[in-house]
């Protein structure tokens, strides 16, 4: 079964009805799109030793069920107490019990610049992204051709968010490269199959370390010690994206 394809039929299916409720002009409407984008130039200025990207969600398919009461905004109180100043904060329904309303109800509580995870496939959900207060989003080359990637990217960028591509599979490499995005996340875990392994990453540096600079790259997926974060830092990568760890506690 591959999984990733499952998620993104279904959020097909559920953007017909969708961009058939509301359109991108009313999603737009009072919507500022002028102030330069925030996130990745929040997560640089991180004075310490990890750039953390700490994600707040309920469930995965991965993990099932994470925390038995999921509060978001708890949630990223508690980030913003230990001192990161960004957040990815899971929007998927169906597999990660998200809400795109989660956004704002974190930006009303809580001074943090967002990243949007989701499994984006249509433009509307970029114009959604920009609507609902994300300060970036994610795009997940598996799911992407190279003309949808550089269209969205494209559109991110008139809207000032930011962008992290995503990609796990070594086939992927040649389209991440020619999207000349700023920051590229490798994943640890595979979105088909939902198995992940902490050194996919720092194999894929390795094997091409002439292609991928790692002060470029944020290590994704599966990092449950500070251990495993310094084997990354050794060789480079100082940029993370931790969820689970972070949110049972098990990383500091």
């Amino acid at each position: 079964m591959n999984v990733l394809k499952e998620i993104t039929d279904k959020k097909r299916d559920d953007l017909i009805s969708l961009k058939s409720t509301i359109s991108i002009n009313d999603l737009m409407k009072n919507v500022c799109t002028k102030e330069k984008p925030q996130f990745f130039r929040k997560l640089e200025s991180s004075k310490s030793k990890y750039k953390i990207i700490p994600e707040t969600k309920k469930s995965s398919p991965s993990a099932g069920q994470i925390v038995k009461i999921y509060d978001p905004v708890e949630n990223a109180l508690s980030y913003k107490k230990s001192g990161f100043s960004v957040l990815s904060v899971l929007t998927e329904q169906h597999y990660f019990g998200g809400d795109i309303n989660d956004i704002g109800n974190i930006k009303s509580e809580v001074d943090v610049k967002i990243l949007r995870k989701d499994f984006i496939v249509d433009e509307w959900q970029i114009y959604e992204s920009k609507a609902f207060g994300a300060d970036c989003i994610l795009l997940i080359s598996e799911s992407l051709s190279l003309d949808e990637i550089l269209d969205f990217s494209c559109i991110a960028s008139d809207l000032n968010l930011d962008v992290l591509l995503e990609f796990h599979k070594e086939s992927e490499l040649e389209k991440v490269l020619r999207s000349e995005l700023k920051l590229i996340g490798i994943n640890n875990r595979n979105l088909e199959t939902i198995t992940t392994n902490i050194n996919h990453c720092e194999s894929l540096l390795n094997k091409y370390h002439k292609d991928l600079n790692p002060k470029k790259i944020i290590a994704e997926s599966g990092f449950s010690s500070k251990l495993e974060l310094d084997q990354y830092v050794d060789i480079g990568v100082n940029k993370f994206l931790i969820g689970e760890g972070l949110l049972k506690n098990t990383l500091f």
